[in-house]
Order: structure tokens, then C-alpha cells, then sequence
């Protein structure tokens, strides 16, 4: 494939970000900041900090969504700061991990500076206020990677400890630790808000479910150390050290190509463009190219309208992608269309019309092999339609079995229908006095036709359970119904069953269409019944549970009661997209970005008056503990900035540690304190520790160093 556009760089580019429609930013090994022209990659301005990264596989820059903010990694590791992009001016700096930085990160809203280490800490700090304001829970080892989902809700990261830590940024809590890996996690990738791409440093990649926390899919046909991951929304790409691009759909999660971009050279960046279709690769060597996933799907539009199937398939061969564009998929529409009429055809006995119904696909090797199986599939059709007309069943199943495709046709649908109907009345004679002769006698030419003897062996020998299973669906008692199904099988060759499937489906339907409708009442009581639908189950538990949470939420927003509002808004991704959800959530941030900016200043009586009609609301529990711990953090800091005595500073730590437990934030200011107060004799270790999740606003002081 050839690339759309490329550029030599002198020193290899580890970073990209697309600003807008019309500006790429792209940061080198140098720390050289790059504004490129989309169109064209030439270079529009920039500016040059000249920090040297000689390793770069992790994230050692990272920028803010608008491009505002970067994070930068020290050459040396030592440290982390965070830069004021239009005054390429540090305004923060993270000195605080026991060993190097791994990574940083920026969040897509620019709220928050988050530094990782290999002590497997990572510290976060306040963009706006320039003050660290908390920590993440830490891992035991290294972190290799911190990754977000796009609206900044959840944070993950990745460690050599074989975990994963999903964060909540949005309530200030832990939403999950993630344990299937068994060797060191390198690389995470947000696929949507709920799905979670990961690979260990064996290169087993997982697929994650994050409404479960468990694992959608393991993924195969990794067998390099994968590099940089990115994503569109139908594509799965990984980028390796040997220069190969690997790609996965992202509804089946097979891989669609192993190789499908060979650069030569190690990867150092990997973005995609979903406006454009446009992969961004950059390599070892200095090589900074775009490719289009969808090259040649001109030509394809092109040669479908002259009917030209078989050249299609021949580009589809050189670019995977093809196959899900859409020429492609309308040239699939048409053969499919045109297997059904040839199936129409021969089941008609006008096989002379067949070679014409197929000229158009009769190039394509793999449509020619599937058109000479269907002629010889149907040398016997003439032959079952003659034993279907004669009453020879056993014969005419016979080579139905022996042909799968005749089960399709008419003839065979009216010879399964006549046997259900059979099978039906012969179950209504065996209610009857003496009636299991006749029953006998009705289903005697089945004899010998193993799945059909099968069920006829289980009827007479369960007559009671057909009754129980008659009953059950009479009395619309669909559990007790699918119980009996499951322990016995030939209770789904009676029409009833294929009824009691169809209801299912209809029930699903008008629900959906109740919600949409908003009438959620009716739509309630509908997915009430289908809980007792193996099929819907899971389904039809969580709509009724989301409707009843948006039930109560509309309630309390009625009522005025933010307790209850905030409570169930903050556990539920469904009322969060509503407009009063997002009033909500508006008014909390805003709330809390005042909030932060006292916290930054250890003012608790402000911060008490901002946050004074949250402190009832459970779920706000986590993130008010973080606003007062960072404030209560700040005083301390301050206190050991002015040099207050020893024993007040040893126990505002008591305290803080009391209230919230050792946390990072608190170790790393200890540091600071001992490194001052040399002769201290305080030992974290030994103190009664409390837990950040069981502070309660109730607990509050005004200083924690009183």
C-alpha cells in the first residue's frame, strides 16, 4: 500500500494529536513540537525544548485535548513537570516517585497531570491550581501505561504487576481491578467507554467488558512485542517492534490482517483519523506517513457499477479494509441474491438458466467453486422431490442429511410441517384411552429416521411432560416452560415451542419500542416476562433496572431531592446522557473546579461553604475525601514550608493518616518533612490507619494541624 503522504524526519516522531481539520501536532525523540498542515505535513510553527528520550516506548509526553497543556517526562526519568503550551513554560513538577517516572499522562479535558512510576505510584495534579491534589491506588511494581476514555470518566493503568487499575475520575473512586494477565501489562487502549483493549508483555491481548469487568475475548495472532495501539470504531491496530501493523475488527475480534502495513523499522507512533479513514505511522528511521485504510475503494465503486465482481474481489485480495466498504458490501448484497435465485433455479429443475443467473461471478475462483458444489448438491434434487411425491420419508431425510442445502426449499419445509403436525396429533392420542396404537401407528413411517425416532422415543416415554409443558404455557409460566425444554429436548419439535420463540420476539420489540416511546410502565412489565426468556434475560434485567433508576432519578429531580439524584446519576451511565443528568454532572464540576482551587490553598471553611450540598450524598463520599485530604495535604506542606514546630506537623500526619490512611500523597509529603526535620522519630508504619472510602464529611476539621 502506498502511503498518501510521508515525510522524513530527522530524529523520529513519538507523539501526534489532531488539534483540529487543519492542524497536526507532532512531538519528536528531541522534544521538537511540531504544528503540521494536515493536507500536506509541512510545518507551520513550533518550538524546541531539547529534553532527549532514549526511551520512548511508554508515554513521555502527552497533551491536553485542545493541545493547551503537555506533560513531559525528564530525560533522565527523574522527574515529571507539566508545561503551559503557549508559554512553553513548566508549571508543575512531579519530584516525588522512589525511582524513575514510567509515564505521564494529560486527561482529554485538560483537568489533570498524572505522572507514574516504577514504584508503581502515580501522582495527579491540578492543572488549574498547579498543586498536587491526589494519587491513584497504587500498584506494586511498575506502570507501564495510563490510557482514558474519551469523556475523562475513567482512567486505566497498566502494570508489570499483571494488573490493571480502572479509576473513576468522576466520583473519585476505584471502579475495578482487572486480573487475567500472567506476565507484565504493557499497553492499554480505551476501544469505548465500557471496552478496554490490553497486551502483557508475552502478547496475550485481551478484550475487557467493563460493565462486568470481565473478559469479552482473548485475541490470537500476536507474535511481536507490540509497540503503539490505536483504534477507530471498527478497528483494532497494533503496531510491533519488527515494523508490522496488525489489525482486528472490532464486532467478531478477528483479525483481518497480520501484516497489513510492513514499515521496516521499529513503530514509534500510531494514530488514526476516523473523519479521513487516515492511519498515522511513524517509524524508528525518521519515516512520518498517513495512510487510507479505504485506498482503492474508488475503483471498487467504479467496477460494481460495470458488473466487474471478479476485479473487485482481486483489489479486495491487496487491502483487507475493502471488504467492509461499502461497493464491497453491496457486491456481497448481489451474490447473495444471486445464490438464492440459483437455489430457486434448481430447485425448479431450470438448471439451463443457471450459468447465466452466475456469468457475472463465474471469474471469482471462490464463487466458481461454490457454483460447480451447488450443481453437483442438486444432481440429487430431482430424486428427493420424486421420495418427498411417493411417501418414502425415510429415503427423502436420507438425502436431505446427505444434502444440508435442501433443508432450505419448500418441498422440505412442507415435509417437516407435515411431521410436526403428526407428531402433535400423535401427542394428543396418547391423552386418549387406547390411544398409543393409533399414535403408534400415525408416526410408523418416521421408523428408522434417527432424529426423528429419537424425539418419537422421548414423547411416549415423557407424555407427562408435554403436559407439564402444555400447562406451563397455558398459565404463561415461561420459566417453569424453558426448564422443561432444557432437561428435554424433544419438547422443541412441538409447534408450541417455536410460538412461545416467536412471543419472545415480539415482547422484545414492543418493549423497545415502549422505551422509545417513553412509555416506560408498559415496557416494564413486558421485560418482567422475558426475564423468564433464556435468550433475554440478561438483556431484559438490566433495561428494567436502568428504567427503574431513571424512574426514581425523574422523581427525585422532581421532589428536589439531590441526594437521591446524585446517588443513582453517579452509578449509571444511561441517566448521565440525559438532559437532566447532564445539568447535573455541569453543576457538580462546576462546583468542584471551585472547590479545587481552595483546596490548592488548604481554605476548608470555603471549601465547606462550596461543597455544603454534597456532603449528604453518598456516592460524592470519595470525591469529597480527595478535595478535603488535598487540603488537609496542603496545610502540612505549607506548615513544613514555614517552619512550624516539629510535634504540630507530627500530628496534622497522624491525623491525616487517621482520617484517610498512607496514602502516596501523604508518604511523598513525609518525605519532604523528614528531609527538613531530620531528627523526627515519627515511623508512618505504626500508626493507626484509617481508609479514604470510610472518611465522611462529618469527620471534617477546620486544620488538621490543630
Amino acid at each position: 500500500m502506498k502511503p498518501l503522504k510521508i515525510k522524513k524526519f530527522s530524529k523520529p516522531i513519538i507523539y501526534s494529536k489532531y488539534l483540529n481539520n487543519e492542524t497536526l501536532l507532532v512531538v519528536d525523540k528531541d522534544t521538537t513540537v511540531r504544528y503540521l498542515d494536515i493536507n500536506t505535513f509541512d510545518t507551520l510553527s513550533g518550538f524546541k525544548l531539547n529534553v532527549k528520550h532514549t526511551w520512548y516506548k511508554n508515554s513521555v509526553v502527552s497533551f491536553s485535548h485542545d493541545g493547551s497543556f503537555f506533560a513531559l517526562q525528564s530525560a533522565n526519568c527523574n522527574y515529571s513537570q507539566v508545561y503551559n503550551t503557549k508559554l512553553t513554560k513548566a508549571i508543575a513538577k512531579i519530584d516525588r516517585h522512589n525511582g524513575e517516572v514510567s509515564c505521564v499522562a494529560v486527561d482529554p479535558k485538560g483537568k489533570y497531570f498524572f505522572s507514574c512510576g516504577e514504584d508503581g505510584k502515580t501522582f495527579v495534579v491540578d492543572i488549574k491550581s498547579a498543586k498536587l491534589s491526589f494519587t491513584l491506588p497504587a500498584h506494586i511494581d511498575e506502570i507501564n501505561d495510563i490510557v482514558f476514555n474519551d469523556n475523562a470518566q475513567y482512567v486505566a493503568t497498566a502494570s508489570y504487576d499483571k494488573k490493571i487499575s480502572i479509576f473513576n475520575l468522576l466520583i473519585m473512586a476505584p471502579h475495578a481491578k482487572l486480573i487475567s494477565h500472567t506476565a507484565p501489562v504493557t499497553k492499554l487502549k480505551f476501544l469505548s467507554d465500557h471496552r478496554l483493549f490490553s497486551i502483557d508483555k508475552s502478547n496475550s491481548a485481551i478484550i475487557w467488558d467493563l460493565h462486568t469487568n470481565k473478559v469479552i475475548r482473548r485475541l490470537s495472532g500476536v507474535h511481536d512485542d507490540v509497540l503503539k495501539v490505536t483504534s477507530s470504531e471498527n478497528f483494532l491496530f497494533l503496531a510491533t517492534v519488527l515494523g508490522y501493523i496488525i489489525v482486528y475488527e472490532l464486532e467478531d475480534y478477528e483479525q483481518i490482517s497480520r501484516k497489513f502495513l510492513d514499515m521496516n523499522s521499529a513503530v514509534t507512533m500510531l494514530e488514526f483519523n476516523e473523519k479521513t479513514n487516515e492511519l498515522l505511522v511513524a517509524t524508528e528511521s525518521g519515516i512520518f506517513a498517513s495512510y487510507n485504510i479505504y485506498e482503492g475503494k474508488e475503483q471498487l465503486e467504479k467496477l460494481l457499477t460495470e458488473n466487474r465482481y471478479d476485479e473487485m474481489d482481486r483489489y479486495v485480495e491487496n487491502n483487507p479494509f475493502l471488504r467492509y466498504s461499502k461497493p464491497y458490501i453491496l457486491m456481497l448484497n448481489i451474490w447473495d441474491k444471486t445464490v438464492k435465485k440459483v437455489t430457486q433455479l434448481l430447485q425448479h429443475a431450470k438448471d439451463d438458466e443457471v450459468e447465466a443467473t452466475f456469468k457475472d461471478f463465474k471469474n471469482i475462483p471462490s464463487k466458481n467453486t461454490i457454483m460447480k458444489k451447488m450443481l453437483q448438491e442438486y444432481a440429487e434434487f430431482d430424486k428427493f422431490v420424486q421420495m418427498v411425491k411417493n411417501g418414502k420419508i425415510s429415503l427423502a431425510y436420507s438425502i436431505a442429511n446427505k444434502h444440508p442445502s435442501y433443508k432450505s426449499s419448500k418441498v422440505f419445509k412442507v415435509l417437516e410441517s407435515r411431521w410436526r403436525k403428526l407428531f402433535s396429533q400423535a401427542q394428543k392420542l396418547l391423552l386418549e384411552p387406547k390411544g398409543k396404537e393409533k399414535a403408534i401407528e400415525l408416526l410408523a413411517q418416521y421408523r428408522g429416521i434417527s432424529e426423528k425416532t429419537k424425539h418419537i422415543q422421548e414423547m411416549f416415554a415423557k407424555n407427562e411432560i408435554y403436559n407439564r409443558f402444555k400447562n406451563a404455557i397455558a398459565q404463561k409460566n415461561f420459566k417453569l416452560v424453558f426448564e422443561l425444554v432444557k432437561v428435554n429436548k424433544f419438547l422443541k419439535e412441538f409447534p408450541e415451542y417455536i410460538s412461545i420463540l416467536t412471543f419472545g420476539d415480539n415482547l422484545f420489540i414492543k418493549a423497545s419500542k415502549c422505551i422509545d416511546d417513553g412509555d416506560v410502565h408498559t415496557a416494564s412489565k413486558l421485560l418482567r416476562v422475558l426475564q423468564d426468556f433464556p435468550e433475554f434475560e440478561v438483556e431484559a434485567k438490566k433495561m428494567i433496572i436502568d428504567i427503574e433508576n431513571q424512574g426514581r432519578f425523574l422523581k427525585a429531580i422532581g421532589d428536589e431531592d439531590l441526594e437521591t439524584s446524585y446517588n443513582l446519576l453517579d452509578n449509571s451511565i444511561v441517566i448521565s446522557k440525559t438532559p437532566d443528568g447532564i445539568h447535573l454532572n455541569k453543576l457538580w464540576n462546576n462546583d468542584l473546579e471551585k472547590a479545587k482551587i481552595y483546596a490548592a490553598q488548604g481554605d476548608i471553611i470555603v471549601i465547606d461553604d462550596v461543597l455544603k450540598k454534597y456532603k449528604k450524598i453518598s456516592s460524592k463520599n470519595m470525591a469529597l475525601a480527595t478535595i478535603y485530604s488535598w487540603a488537609y495535604n496542603i496545610q502540612i506542606e505549607n506548615a513544613i514550608k514555614d517552619n512550624k514546630a516539629k510535634e504540630t506537623i507530627e500530628k496534622a500526619i497522624k491525623n491525616y493518616v487517621i482520617f484517610f490512611g498512607l496514602e502516596d500523597h501523604i508518604s511523598s509529603t513525609f518525605e519532604i518533612f523528614k528531609d527538613k526535620y531530620k531528627d523526627t522519630k515519627l515511623n508512618l508504619e505504626s500508626l493507626k490507619k484509617g481508609k479514604k472510602e470510610l472518611w465522611r464529611p462529618s469527620m471534617r476539621v477546620v486544620n488538621i494541624l490543630e
